[in-house]
């Protein structure tokens, strides 16, 4: 399983998108989220203490259908295996239009 710093580098890379260009993207419909190029840089460093926080992934599969909520989801299965193995959460994402 990819770790969270990982996935959140091959999701931008696979989009084209910099440090900055991926944090514009994760705000872009989400409002007080404050997603930064420092902070992107930060969650692809190889610290699990730099991961992106639970409420802004969740935030983004709510908002999204598209690649940034397969992303968000791919990040809390990282973070949390046991959890998604067990059943006890299940996150099922909208179709893109």
């Amino acid at each position: 399983m990819l770790e969270t710093p990982n996935i959140t580098k091959t999701y931008r890379q696979k989009k084209q998108l910099s440090l900055r260009g991926f944090a514009n993207e994760i705000n872009k419909e989400l409002v007080n989220t404050g997603v930064s190029h420092t902070l992107v840089a930060s969650w692809e460093r190889e610290k699990k203490y730099y991961e992106p926080d639970m409420r802004l992934l969740f935030e983004c599969i709510a908002t999204y259908s598209d690649w940034r909520a397969e992303w968000a989801r791919d990040c809390l299965k990282s973070m949390w295996p046991d959890l998604f193995m067990s059943g006890i959460v299940r996150v099922k994402l909208a179709k893109a239009e």
